[in-house]
């Protein structure tokens, strides 16, 4: 019997609070390696232990930023993080960001699961309209992992990052509530939310 509680628990993986006991080597690689930094605004200071420990902590029990350990359904494996915040509750949107901090996982489909089980909680639980994000235009692995889990694509703000010696444009992506209804349930034609 798995004796880790599992937040929200998808197919491959689950989410769960990220623990300071997760602040350790695998973590602190994760946020001073430029390979998985690079469309992060993480990547411009390097970060010790003690300083990824104190940012967990800051968002230990945050009821508008939700930060949760992505973990692997076979060996309980911390494999990277995702974040539902800021939320804003007037208007009922929040940001999702994540970073998959073990590169064995990419390309398979994890970052895409790991956004649509906080998509879900952020409607079924949270009673949001709307999440969104924001991606580098270089980052296609992020944007393909959005468009995967029903964003759509909002729009482009130019040269809005610096990057590399250059700049960079800012993919727009979002998804309501009402298309997420929908996907949910294909046949049922339209929904009223």
């Amino acid at each position: 019997m798995n004796r880790i509680p599992k937040f929200v628990k998808g197919n491959k993986i689950y989410l769960r609070e990220v623990r300071e006991s997760d602040v350790n080597e695998n973590y602190y690689r994760w946020m001073n390696d430029y390979e998985i930094t690079r469309f992060l605004e993480v990547r411009y200071v390097p970060h010790s232990l003690e300083q990824i420990a104190a940012y967990v902590r800051s968002l230990d029990g945050n009821r508008d930023e939700i930060f949760l350990a992505i973990c692997d359904q076979e060996n309980d494996r911390h494999i990277g993080n995702i974040k539902l915040g800021p939320i804003n509750w007037i208007h009922g949107f929040g940001d999702i960001s994540l970073v998959i901090g073990e590169k064995g996982y990419w390309g398979k489909g994890i970052g895409a699961e790991a956004i649509s089980l906080v998509s879900a909680y952020a409607f079924n639980v949270l009673n949001l309209n709307k999440v969104k994000a924001g991606c580098y235009a270089d980052n296609k692995g992020s944007e393909k992992a959005f468009i995967k889990a029903g964003f759509s694509r909002e729009g482009v703000l130019k040269s809005q990052w610096r990057m590399e010696g250059g700049f960079q444009d800012e993919i727009l992506l979002g998804l309501w509530v009402r298309d997420w209804i929908a996907m949910q349930n294909p046949n049922a034609g339209c929904c009223h939310v």
